[in-house]
């Protein structure tokens, strides 16, 4: 019964230890986000709020034109975040998803095909995608 016990404290330790890695490499990489510039006359927040309540996403924070969504906690999946901003008749998106290893955090661009967080990466990047077509801009990669 005790060895069972050790080998789940290795096992989780040892989890947690790669998780932690793989947000080092996600801190310290290239492509941490991907940015999306535009100009629209179309009232872009409320088509960003429409699309992100019919996509599961949730504002957690508004600071004055700046307003960040978020897709899920991290418990099973990474979180999935979409940042919407305005500068005057321009707009910015910024897309990425957050590794928490507790320790270290670290964000991964949707786009590319690296190893990091792949899953909630693509599921980031189908539903964000939809709402680029809405705003009839270029899909991500």
């Amino acid at each position: 019964m005790g060895s069972i016990i050790g080998m789940a404290i290795f096992g989780g330790l040892c989890g947690l230890g790669l998780l932690n890695v793989m947000a080092l490499v996600a801190k310290n990489g290239k492509h941490q986000f991907d940015l999306v510039e535009f100009s629209s006359d179309q009232d872009v927040a409320a088509t960003v709020a429409a699309w992100a309540a019919g996509n599961g996403y949730a504002l957690i924070r508004s600071e004055g034109a700046r307003q960040v969504y978020r897709k899920g906690k991290g418990f099973l999946t990474a979180p999935m975040f979409l940042e919407l901003d305005r500068a005057g008749g321009r707009y910015s998106i910024k897309s990425y998803v957050r590794i928490n290893g507790l320790i270290l955090q670290g964000d991964v661009a949707l786009a590319g095909d690296g190893f990091l967080v792949k899953l909630p990466r693509s599921i980031a990047k189908k539903a964000q995608n939809q709402l680029f077509a809405s705003l009839g801009l270029q899909p991500l990669q």
